[in-house]
């Protein structure tokens, strides 16, 4: 007989709450192995007692068999561990704990074995809304810590019944260590009520949400990751009663449909907008309609809708009794975190929802729904949540051993980041930290990640602008902990960020970033978002911008678009007309002429905003972030005959020895066209064809002074489908310059936390210490 190893095999990685364990074992029972597989904080562990020839077969299965929804990202192996102990068989043993760098899995929809389970009328399981198994099933939404085990979920309180036990602890059943599991009776029951939270009386509670939804009402349903409103599509009165009721007026509802043929009713879609949506993330996707079919109030002023399918069994449940799409967006108030908690939500949305459709498990980590689009030829990640959250981005070469470091990101669209030794770990979509209720919730689920990852901090980092609440509150954790704080200017972070997400090692060369955005503080204590930064993990050095413009009436002039253009408009000594009747710009003349201190902006976002007031879109304020810029968009995609038009000029001067953009021509070109009765969607579509083709003519220029062979394009004016697409093919044609362009992680501000990292891991590793 021949001696047998003794092995001891740490898998680091997606490997806890995906089946990994029972796989484990059905290998080691093939292939006769001796040992045991358990969890620790740091992954798996395979205690293994074999042949060499075995150990290789076995790495082997590993390596081309895990599970589905599992992702090894290191295998280490310790010799002659085990020394005198002698195992006669395998097992799978109880989860130890220790130093955490475990991943923590995100919520997967559901798998198409329980949807089998839920529609066979045979099957204990049928119609039970809350059926999972190790492939499908919430993970992050319900977790508390790590170890990932029964235990350290909210389904710790839903003792499982005999067939689940058996099944739990059966290795040959998919439900094997599948933590969620449960049945009728013994798992997670719903509750229909009316808005004052008393029972509604029905033998079928999800059949009778169908009727009420059928009828016009608006109902608040407990999802995965939080509450949403919901309503049916097609009826007008109940979109629009749920847009008065929740004060949106005009923010594009998101849709559930109930499969993939239901949605190309309504929109175009392509091989990879299909492969999107049918993931097991289960994100809305942006697609462009393909009529008018549903009312214009789902999302009014747009050429696109944001579609998903159903990704647990109770909205697979609903969406079987309804034959059109289901209006499905936040349920909460506006500014305020998606609400999770049954009273909570009794309490508040009382106003807003007929009905209440809930359940009794709890929601431990709020998640909102993942927006992704399709454009320049991959996929692009707008809002980074449920399904995505909170995967891991591996460490680039160099960026070893900064564990301990947060970052807080910005104030719109925040996430937060946390290094690990091995990860870099970004948050989930926070939002917009404009209440107390939204800055509560990133306090929070900062306390919860150092929690989940046993993380204590030793770095800290922060936007540059001392005004952002993220930033104060970076400010104040320094300051009491005694802990360093680095400040990061906002584009150098979006550069940085994409860097990371492409794995540059730290000593990479320096690229060509191109940031256009809304505005974020610069180094000259102007709002930048027009930036050409020559830039590296360390530092920038800004080489070229948009002119600057006046920010007439401060922050007013990003939500009232006719600010802007009147700026545009008094800077070149444009004619005014009546573009500005009925506004109050004797004020800004005024002001103008005086020697008040004033704000000014580089903002392409801006430019966006100016250039849609003059062609008709928002001409009071916008109620949305960007909402002029994506109408703007909306109008160029009218345009039918493209490859006649030409593009309007810029003007590159340099400028104490950096090149500024001019608009000055741009604007006259746009006014002759709009006096030559030029169509509104040619001028918005040529407005995009000159930012596309200034953007290589600048870095063609650019390019013959500074050294670079890279560009980055980040922030979130590249957000737009038809811009980004015509960079795309302008670029492709230039062999010497490769672009990047973020796709796991947002172009907007969603992406800054990781970029604040970077730079602050990178700094730390050169000049620290």
């Amino acid at each position: 007989m021949k001696a047998l190893l003794s092995k001891k095999i740490n898998i680091s990685g997606a490997v806890q709450g995906v089946g990994f364990r029972p796989f484990v074992y059905k290998i080691a029972q093939e292939l006769n192995l001796f040992g045991e597989v358990f969890n620790n904080s740091a992954g798996v562990v395979i205690l293994l007692q074999c042949t060499q020839i075995q150990l290789d077969k076995f790495l082997s299965f590993l390596n081309n068999n895990a599970p589905e929804l599992s992702n090894i990202v290191d295998i280490s192996i310790e010799d002659d561990y085990l020394h005198d102990k002698i195992y006669k068989d395998f097992s799978i043993g109880k989860s130890s704990k220790g130093k955490v760098s475990a991943v923590v899995l995100p919520d997967a929809c559901i798998c198409k074995d329980c949807i089998e389970d839920i529609t066979n009328e045979s099957n204990r399981r049928y119609g039970y809304a809350f059926t999972n198994c190790t492939n499908c099933g919430p993970r992050f939404s319900i977790v508390k810590e790590i170890p990932y085990d029964r235990k350290s979920t909210s389904m710790s309180i839903f003792p499982m019944c005999s067939q689940c036990e058996k099944e739990y602890q059966d290795p040959a059943d998919r439900r094997f260590h599948a933590q969620p599991n449960a049945c009728p009776v013994c798992g997670p029951q719903l509750q229909l009520t009316d808005a004052t939270g008393n029972d509604i009386a029905t033998s079928d509670i999800i059949a009778k949400t169908a009727a009420l939804l059928k009828q016009g009402k608006i109902i608040a349903i407990k999802g995965i990751g939080g509450f949403h409103l919901a309503c049916l599509g097609s009826i007008e009165s109940a979109v629009t009663a749920l847009r008065e009721r929740k004060h949106r007026k005009h923010k594009p509802f998101a849709l559930m449909a109930r499969d993939i043929p239901m949605v190309k009713e309504y929109c175009l879609m392509s091989e990879q907008e299909e492969c999107l949506l049918v993931d097991r993330a289960s994100p809305i996707v942006l697609l462009t309609k393909a009529n008018d079919l549903l009312p214009v109030q789902v999302a009014p002023n747009q050429k696109s809708l944001g579609f998903m399918l159903p990704y647990s069994p109770l909205h697979y449940l609903l969406l079987q009794h309804l034959n059109e799409p289901l209006v499905l967006t936040s349920g909460n108030r506006s500014h305020h975190p998606q609400i999770v908690d049954n009273q909570h939500a009794l309490n508040e949305l009382d106003k807003i929802a007929d009905y209440f459709l809930m359940h009794n498990r709890d929601i431990v980590n709020r998640v909102d729904d993942s927006v992704v689009q399709y454009a320049a030829e991959a996929p692009r990640v707008i809002r980074r949540a449920r399904g995505y959250a909170p995967t891991s981005l591996p460490l680039p070469r160099g960026f070893e051993g900064c564990t301990g470091l947060l970052a807080v990101g910005a104030e719109l669209k925040n996430t937060f980041c946390l290094f690990t030794e091995s990860q870099a770990i970004l948050s989930q979509h926070i939002g917009d930290l404009k209440t107390l209720e939204s800055y509560q919730d990133f306090q929070n689920n900062i306390d919860l990640y150092q929690q989940l990852y046993d993380t204590t901090i030793k770095y800290l980092a922060c936007d540059f602008h001392p005004d952002y609440l993220s930033s104060k509150y970076a400010d104040n954790y320094a300051q009491t902990n005694s802990i360093k704080l680095t400040k990061v200017q906002h584009h150098h972070a979006h550069i940085a960020a994409c860097l990371f997400e492409y794995g540059r090692s730290l000593d990479d060369d320096k690229v060509l970033g191109v940031i256009w955005d809304g505005m974020g503080l610069g180094a000259d204590q102007c709002l930048w978002g027009g930036e050409f930064l020559l830039a590296d993990y360390l530092e920038f050095n800004r080489i070229a911008q948009f002119e600057y413009v006046p920010l007439l009436g401060g922050d007013r002039a990003a939500s009232e678009p006719w600010r802007m253009a009147y700026a545009y408009f008094k800077q070149h000594k444009l004619s005014i007309d009546n573009w500005f009747s009925g506004k109050p710009i004797e004020a800004f003349d005024a002001l103008l002429a005086s020697s008040m201190p004033l704000s000014y902006t580089s903002s392409v976002g801006r430019l966006f905003d100016a250039v849609a007031y003059i062609l008709g879109i928002c001409k009071q304020q916008i109620n949305y972030e960007a909402q002029a810029a994506i109408e703007l968009e909306s109008l160029a995609n009218e345009c039918t005959q493209t490859e006649n038009l030409q593009a309007y000029e810029f003007e590159m001067k340099l400028i104490s020895g950096r090149y500024t953009i001019c608009t000055a021509k741009l604007w006259l070109a746009i006014l002759e066209d709009l006096n030559n009765n030029v169509k509104y969607a040619d001028v918005a579509y040529k407005f995009h064809l000159s930012l596309a083709k200034l953007l290589l003519k600048s870095t063609l220029q650019l390019k013959q002074e500074y050294d670079f062979n890279t560009v980055v394009l980040s922030g979130g004016v590249f957000n737009n489908k038809l811009l980004l697409g015509l960079i795309q093919e302008l670029f492709c044609k230039m062999t010497s310059i490769k672009i990047l362009i973020p796709s796991k992680i947002p172009l907007g501000d969603g992406g800054i936390s990781l970029g604040q990292s970077a730079v602050c891991a990178a700094r730390e590793k050169k000049y620290g210490k």
